[in-house]
């Protein structure tokens, strides 16, 4: 009986607590809670104040955070729902904040223009959300309807931050932390009308004459803030927006930081926006770690960004520990399975068959994101072992794909592969182990994972490479193996030897047809022999040839990553 009066007892004193705490600062409040592990009481705690729009925007992240950590079918949908649900409360005729009385701190004059903003930001940033949960629809339709969103986030944000903008100068003035310079115009590949088919897009615009006088100085600081957080994704300078709004007191500080050990971390080197680099973005990964360490040194997603820093850094069994930490400390599913994820791949890097055959069939049968993609990963580790006598993953390449098929990239890519692999057993045992270890060394590869590797692997993947005879179906795919080999090479500095290996490669298929299923050998091939002709004189003209002939392969694997790559290689030419 008197634990249950002291337990109500605390619980009034913090309700209370709450009371006198702003909005945004409970957003933040349950934000933090959620990065450092206590997922629950950051649900209970956003759920509390069902009334309240930061509340909601926060539990909105929260939920945007878990769909795009799993991919899965519920988290997705929830995340959709929230979000839709947001918009809707930003852009009711009634106004949202016109029913609400606690916001935002207990100045009644700084209500009005401060919402008003506030509205704005939050409605930006639920579309910007959507935008990208329909993005990884990856159908034409997702892509159109994706960019159409997006286009609508972008005309309110620069509403916002303009207004915002002029405020700030006009309240706070010249000061050590300015914002940083955006620019005006919209994002690339956005449709020009923001019009939906039932009308214009609705959004707050408050009148800012004589207005400077009724929003304090810390209230528009923290604003600036949180407009930079998501204008700043739609900026060339985008790094910049990101870091003022990390050092701003907004809930979305920690959400910034996170965007931006994402960046750094995942981002730069799987789109290769360095080449072969994979370090480029290792050290300001490690500030941001350290200077967070105090705050999040035993959070589960920042445990997972020190590992893929150490795995980055070829650090492979200081990243393991890294990993299995995240592991240990996450409460949440979600993040376990993402840092399992990278404890598989770190077995890949290692070229440890056996162990990443464990790991990837673990997840296969705990994961609802993709089985059939795990499954793939499971078999060719399986195959790769020289005692490999289990077959069953490798059968199951193609039936599982069956499961949860989504007709984008990744299960087009898995499509493709199950065809490059029999079912039958007589067939499997006549593979040998090299076979399927080339398909792990395509995944390092296509993942730009290679540079990762020792020195010692690395010499283990050249032997396996160089042993393929030529003019013999030994690989899974014609000139897979010179490829590899190749991009090995060029990874030790062994430039001349990855030029006139990549060009046997494509001399070795000349005569594929252009839209045959394993093109995208034929599409790297010249991508990665262009960008090492490029870089002297003498060759930079036919370099320059290879990257614009290129377009000619059409519909292969990671089509859109590589004619990123070359986009931004032919603009500095």
């Amino acid at each position: 009986m008197a634990t249950a009066i002291n337990e109500q007892e605390g619980r009034n004193v913090e309700n209370n607590e709450e009371k006198e705490v702003p909005d945004w600062m409970l957003a933040k409040r349950g934000l933090k809670m959620l990065i450092n592990n206590n997922a629950k009481d950051a649900q209970e705690l956003f759920t509390r104040y069902p009334d309240s729009l930061p509340m909601c925007a926060g539990y909105s992240f929260a939920a945007f955070m878990d769909a795009l950590m799993t991919f899965e079918d519920d988290k997705l949908n929830l995340a959709t729902s929230v979000l839709k649900e947001v918009e809707r409360k930003c852009t009711s005729e009634t106004g949202w904040f016109k029913s609400v009385k606690r916001v935002f701190g207990s100045n009644d004059n700084n209500i009005s223009i401060a919402e008003t903003l506030e509205t704005q930001i939050i409605l930006a940033d639920s579309q910007v959300c959507l935008a990208i949960l329909t993005f990884l629809q990856q159908d034409i339709s997702g892509y159109f309807k994706g960019g159409w969103v997006l286009r609508k986030a972008w005309k309110v944000y620069q509403s916002a931050y303009h207004e915002i903008l002029q405020l700030y100068k006009e309240i706070v003035g010249a000061s050590d932390k300015q914002p940083p310079e955006v620019i005006a115009e919209p994002p690339d590949g956005t449709p020009e009308s923001v019009d939906s088919p039932t009308g214009s897009v609705s959004r707050c615009e408050p009148p800012l004459n004589g207005r400077a006088s009724q929003i304090d100085k810390a209230t528009i600081e923290r604003l600036m803030a949180a407009v930079s957080f998501g204008y700043g994704l739609f900026q060339q300078n985008g790094i910049s927006c990101l870091m003022y709004a990390r050092e701003g007191i907004d809930m979305r500080a920690p959400l910034a930081t996170l965007s931006l050990l994402w960046y750094h971390t995942i981002v730069r080197p799987f789109y290769a926006l360095d080449g072969s680099n994979v370090q480029a973005g290792v050290n300001a990964a490690t500030q941001l770690l350290n200077e967070s360490e105090t705050e999040y040194g035993e959070s589960a997603l920042f445990l997972f960004f020190k590992g893929r820093v150490n795995r980055l850094k070829s650090d492979i069994p200081t990243a393991l520990k890294s990993f299995q930490s995240s592991v240990d400390n996450a409460a949440q599913r979600e993040i376990k399975i993402l840092a399992l994820h990278e404890v598989g791949w770190c077995h890949l890097i290692q070229l440890d068959y056996c162990s990443a055959d464990s790991t990837f069939t673990y997840l296969k049968s705990w994961s609802r994101w993709s089985r059939a993609f795990y499954n793939y990963l499971a078999a060719i580790c399986c195959g790769s072992c020289e005692n490999a006598t289990n077959y069953t993953n490798i059968k199951e390449i193609k039936t599982s794909l069956g499961n949860g098929y989504r007709n984008n990239q990744l299960d087009e890519f898995l499509a493709r592969r199950a065809k490059c692999c029999p079912s039958d057993d007589d067939e499997l045992s006549k593979l040998p182990s090299s076979f399927w270890r080339l398909l792990v060394y395509e995944m390092l590869y296509l993942w730009n994972a290679l540079p990762s590797c020792s020195v010692e692997n690395l010499d283990n993947i050249k032997k396996d490479c160089e042993k393929i005879p030529e003019g013999k179906n030994c690989e899974p795919m014609l000139g897979l193996s010179k490829l590899i080999l190749g991009c090995c090479y060029c990874t030790e500095k062994e430039y001349s030897r990855g030029i006139e290996t990549f060009r046997l490669c494509l001399e070795q298929r000349k005569n594929v047809a252009n839209n045959a299923a394993d093109i995208h050998i034929s599409a790297f091939t010249q991508y990665e022999l262009a960008t090492l002709l490029i870089k002297t004189n003498e060759t930079k003209a036919e370099g320059k040839v290879l990257l614009q002939n290129i377009s000619q392969y059409k519909d292969y694997d990671f089509e859109h990553r590589l004619n990123v790559r070359v986009h931004s290689l032919l603009k500095h030419l």
